[in-house]
C-alpha cells in the first residue's frame, strides 16, 4: 500500500500539517463552536488578553523576558524568524515600546 493511501493512526479525518496530523471535531463536539477543538497551548498567560497580547504573542513575550532570541524561539516554537519578527513588532506596538529592554520590564511589572 502507498503510504499517501494509509490514513494513518488519526484515521481519515483531519489534514497534514508538515508531516503532523491535525484533527478538527465538529462544532458541539468539544469545540469552541468554531471547529476547532479549545484549550490552551501554554502557559500562565491566561490574563494576558486583557493587555492586548493573543496567547502566541503571550507565549513569544514570555520567552523573550527569559533572555531567548528571535531564533531560539522560532526553533522552540517551530516557527519561521520572519514570523517570530512580526509577533514582536506587534507585542512591542501592544505595549507601547520601542525596545526589548523596555517590552521585558513591562512584562515582569505586569506580572
Amino acid at each position: 500500500m502507498d503510504e499517501r493511501a494509509d490514513p494513518g493512526p488519526g484515521g481519515g479525518e483531519g489534514f497534514a500539517l508538515n508531516g503532523v496530523r491535525a484533527g478538527f471535531r465538529a462544532a458541539g463536539e468539544g469545540s469552541n463552536g468554531n471547529g476547532v477543538s479549545g484549550g490552551r497551548a501554554h502557559d500562565g498567560a491566561d490574563g494576558d488578553e486583557s493587555r492586548g497580547l493573543s496567547a502566541r504573542e503571550a507565549e513569544v513575550m514570555s520567552l523573550i523576558a527569559d533572555g531567548q532570541t528571535n531564533g531560539q524561539i522560532a526553533a522552540r516554537l517551530f516557527l519561521a524568524e520572519k514570523t517570530v519578527k512580526n509577533h514582536v513588532r506587534r507585542i512591542y506596538s501592544k505595549l507601547g515600546v520601542g525596545s526589548r529592554p523596555a517590552a521585558i520590564a513591562y512584562w515582569r511589572e505586569a506580572r
